[in-house]
Order: C-alpha cells, then sequence, then structure tokens
C-alpha cells in the first residue's frame, strides 16, 4: 500500500474516532454538565465554609480583646462597667463578658453578684470557657461558705475530664476547697496525689508545697 494511501487512512480513522467521541460526549453532554456544577458547588461550599470560619475566629478574637480591654480599665473607668454588661447580653459571645464581670465582683467581695451573673451562664457549652465559668462558680460558692456545693462542682468537672481544661488545675481546685473547709486529710490526700502525678507541673510544685505547710502544721 503506497504511503498517501496509508496516511489517508489514518486520517479518516481518525476522524471516525473523534466522530464517535463527540457523539459520545453529546449524548452524555447532561451528565458531564451536573458534574461540573456539582464540583463548581462543592468548590464555592468549602470556600465558603473556610471564610465563615476566619470571619468568625476574627470576630471572636476582636470581642475577647475588647473585654479584656475593658476588663483591664476598669479601676481607672467606672464606665466600662456598663459597657462590659451590654457585651454579657450578647448570646453568642456574653460568657465571655459575664466571666469578666464575675471575676471583677469576686475581687471586690461582691460575691452575690458574682454569683449570679456565673449561675446565669454555667451550663452553656463544653468549652474552655465553660470550665472557667464552672471553676470560678465554685471558687464563689467556698467563698460564700457553701463548700460542698463547690465539691460537687469540682467533682463532676473531674469526672468529665475536659480536653480543654487541666485535670491538675481542677484537683488543685477542689483540695484547696477541703483545705478551706477544714478538710485536711481529704486536702492533704489530694494535694499527695498531685505531687505525685504531675511533680513537673506548676500545681504539682504547688501541691508540694501545700503538703509540706500542712503535715508542719499539724
Amino acid at each position: 500500500m503506497k504511503r498517501a494511501e496509508r496516511r489517508q487512512l489514518k486520517e479518516n480513522e481518525l476522524a471516525t474516532g473523534l466522530s464517535r467521541f463527540v457523539r459520545w460526549v453529546k449524548k452524555h453532554e447532561k451528565k458531564f454538565m451536573a458534574i461540573a456544577l456539582g464540583l463548581v458547588a462543592l468548590l464555592a461550599i468549602i470556600v465558603g465554609v473556610r471564610f465563615f470560619l476566619d470571619y468568625q475566629r476574627s470576630r471572636e478574637a476582636g470581642y475577647l480583646s475588647q473585654v479584656l480591654a475593658l476588663k483591664a480599665e476598669l479601676g481607672q473607668k467606672p464606665e466600662n462597667l456598663a459597657r462590659l454588661e451590654t457585651l454579657a447580653q450578647k448570646r453568642k459571645y456574653g460568657r465571655i463578658a459575664s466571666l469578666a464581670l464575675a471575676t471583677y465582683y469576686l475581687e471586690k467581695n461582691e460575691l452575690d453578684k458574682a454569683e449570679q451573673i456565673l449561675a446565669g451562664v454555667k451550663d452553656r457549652g463544653r468549652d474552655l470557657v465553660h470550665y472557667q465559668i464552672l471553676d470560678l462558680y465554685a471558687q464563689v460558692l467556698s467563698r460564700k461558705g457553701q463548700p460542698d456545693r463547690a465539691v460537687e462542682i469540682y467533682r463532676q468537672m473531674e469526672k468529665e475530664k475536659p480536653e480543654d481544661y487541666p485535670l491538675d488545675v481542677i484537683l488543685f481546685r477542689l483540695a484547696e476547697t477541703y483545705e478551706k473547709a477544714g478538710q485536711k486529710d481529704q486536702a492533704v490526700s489530694l494535694y499527695r496525689d498531685l505531687q505525685s502525678n504531675y511533680q513537673n507541673t506548676y500545681y504539682g510544685y504547688q501541691a508540694a508545697m501545700k503538703v509540706m505547710k500542712l503535715e508542719t502544721g499539724r
């Protein structure tokens, strides 16, 4: 077969193959369009979710900075108290302002106000702020002469073993509650556990100092 004829034959085969491919594509055109649109929609959702999360994080960081600044200047700017109270009414981030307000009232020994604020937000969420609120709430109760309620809160926190809140902090607070309530045996037992199991941490060291002090005072 001559070269020109072979070339023509190959061109004919190629043209036939392309024609079949075009017909196949046209036949399945709607499926391809659906897949393409699905991929575009999926990409849009992914981009949208990432944008939303970044936006939420930036809003939360901005809100936290605002609350901390207002709390830090309360001594010089009493009007900040009203602004914190307004921020505390916000459903999504209000717990942070409530925590700051309760801390302020605890520092001023206005325990009833601190308890009232914390009682209103202590059952929201299960994150770091939630356990900070519970910790402060238990401290307020202990200061008000209600150690049994404080112990109950710390025991529940211990049982939950939150990932967002260190267990050694919880156990140390619990031991302090026992100590303030005059239950030194329970306190020493917890301090010893902390000393043994968390010896390389701040609260493990503090527990060792507590054991030394309580043992010497007996």
